[in-house]
């Protein structure tokens, strides 16, 4: 999907990156809470399935509907809103927010939106004007400490280990230092920058 504002040029449409990040951040924490209350609830795969995407299509249209925008929508200052730059109805939210679970393509495109945008009839804007909530950063540390406590579950639930157990332990606990370590290296030059 390659974003040029020549077909729609009376709305400044959000840029490929915006929209990629868009979709990290909102595909992660949807996930979360649909796998979480999946895991809560479960009884069977297929009710665990249903709940996942239940919860997942009311992340989505709850977000969009009270406020237009969803967490990754904060974080790059993009809304979501119908052909004359209002608000979208909520038939076109619904529509937007099942086609999601289909479009699965959605970034194969010349139609400058993606397939849940042409289905409702709906466009993701940029607005430097809106506030921006930060996500990115919180999301990575509770994703670190997400893979922490399943380590530490991990060592405690299980005293036997095969090769591949110990390997998939030492690989994510490698992700987790590095991680840690890029953090700090990123902090440090933010810090230096600063003071100059």
């Amino acid at each position: 999907m390659k974003i040029t504002n020549t077909k729609y040029p009376n709305l400044n449409l959000a840029n490929e990156d915006e929209r990629g990040e868009n979709l990290i951040i909102d595909f992660i924490i949807s996930s979360s809470v649909g796998f979480s209350l999946a895991w809560l609830t479960y009884q069977n795969l297929l009710s665990a399935i249903f709940i996942y995407y239940v919860s997942r299509f009311l992340y989505y249209f709850l977000f969009e509907s009270v406020t237009g925008r969803t967490p990754g929508k904060y974080q790059t200052r993009t809304i979501v809103v119908d052909k004359d730059g209002n608000k979208p109805s909520k038939n076109q939210l619904v529509i937007r927010s099942l086609s999601r679970f289909f479009s699965i393509f959605s970034g194969i495109s010349d139609n400058e939106r993606a397939i849940h945008d042409s289905l409702s009839d709906t466009f993701v804007i940029s607005d430097k004007n809106l506030k921006k909530l930060e996500f990115r950063r919180p999301l990575i540390f509770l994703f670190n400490q997400s893979i922490l406590i399943f380590l530490a579950y991990s060592f405690l639930d299980e005293p036997e280990y095969e090769f591949w157990d110990i390997l998939a332990i030492i690989l994510l606990t490698f992700a987790i230092l590095s991680g840690f370590v890029i953090a700090f290296i990123k902090l440090s030059k933010t810090k230096k920058a600063s003071k100059y």
